[in-house]
């Protein structure tokens, strides 16, 4: 018995770290198969419509099968995986051929073990890995299925197949197609490890591999989150905005920190600020959600609870299902 409860608990972990992982580093390879309208849609959570555009091109083809991953990827954003599981198995079925499908198939897999019975978990995993495996050879370069192996090495146990010396082949495997994420898939196996000195030389490696990339700096700067290192982190938005002050979600990044480390409420709106003024155009409705959540709390630590009030009510009108804001609201009323 102590050995089914053991692969049910380490098929949880290793579901809850395919789908945080693989929802965050696979969206753009994942929206590639949807036309920049449908991509819009499916950003601004209007995924009623977004299907309707989806169900417009498979009226003309049925087997059409970026359209039926399109549709899977609809899916996946509203947290469902399992009618997502159903349409990449249809794309699977009219092209067998491509990773992209095999990835995402496994990807919803993945996401459904969270909450399968611990008798279930086990069988789930190892679809998960044949999935990443066939991804990984119809496309011995894509990054993103070697990034699904990485999770799945590293979080299953040995007898499902788990092996932190394979996951750590992969991101060497990785480095030859992608210098930067090679070294940010190493930096995050060594953390894993607890080899802390060894996670922040990679990370740092992989910034130096990238230095016009954000994602380089996004991934140091959560590894000093994670150690609370809140003005190293700081430091990395900073350095990036130095190589790219287009990137301007770094001033709400930098405005999170300080939230957390619960520092310098001024700059905190100031930092806020500078990104409303600008948005990126795909900026999604979760990030304005944020920003106002940020400008409610600066509005409360100043006593000004009419005013912390209607920013937090602004920021549950981008995004309802913001708890934070939703508790803050309640502590304001």
């Amino acid at each position: 018995m102590r050995v089914h409860l053991f692969a049910g608990m380490a098929a949880t972990a290793l579901a809850t770290a395919l789908a945080t992982a693989l929802a965050t580093a696979l969206a753009g390879a994942a929206h590639a198969q949807c036309s920049p309208a449908v991509q819009k849609l499916v950003t601004d959570h209007k995924f009623d419509e977004a299907r309707a555009e989806v169900r417009t091109l498979l009226a003309k083809n049925d087997k059409d099968d970026a359209a039926l991953h399109c549709m899977g990827i609809t899916y996946m954003e509203q947290d469902d995986s399992k009618h997502a599981e159903d349409w990449f198995e249809k794309a699977v079925a009219a092209n067998d051929k491509s990773s992209a499908h095999h990835l995402w198939l496994g990807n919803s897999i993945g996401d459904q073990a969270q909450h399968a019975s611990k008798f279930k978990q086990p069988f789930m995993a190892r679809r998960v890995k044949s999935e990443f495996e066939r991804a990984v050879e119809l496309d011995p370069t894509s990054v993103d299925a070697r990034t699904g192996l990485i999770q799945f090495y590293s979080m299953a146990p040995g007898f499902m197949g788990g092996s932190m010396d394979k996951a750590k082949e992969q991101a060497r495997e990785i480095e030859k197609t992608s210098l930067w994420r090679g070294h940010r898939e190493m930096g995050s196996l060594l953390e894993h490890d607890k080899d802390i000195a060894g996670a922040e030389k990679e990370f740092q490696a992989s910034v130096a591999a990238a230095p016009d990339s954000g994602a380089p700096y996004n991934a140091l700067a959560g590894f000093f989150r994670r150690q609370k290192r809140w003005d190293d982190a700081l430091a990395t938005y900073e350095n990036l905005l130095k190589h790219r002050p287009d990137l301007v979600t770094a001033h709400l990044a930098m405005a999170s920190v300080l939230n957390s480390a619960g520092q310098d409420p001024a700059r905190m709106e100031r930092e806020t600020r500078v990104w409303l003024a600008a948005p990126p155009a795909d900026a999604s409705k979760l990030n304005f959600s944020a920003a106002h959540y940020f400008l409610g709390q600066v509005a409360e630590k100043q006593g000004k609870r009419d005013v912390a009030k209607a920013e937090y009510q602004q920021s549950l009108t981008f995004n309802p299902g913001n708890n934070d804001a939703k508790k803050a609201l309640d502590n304001v009323k």
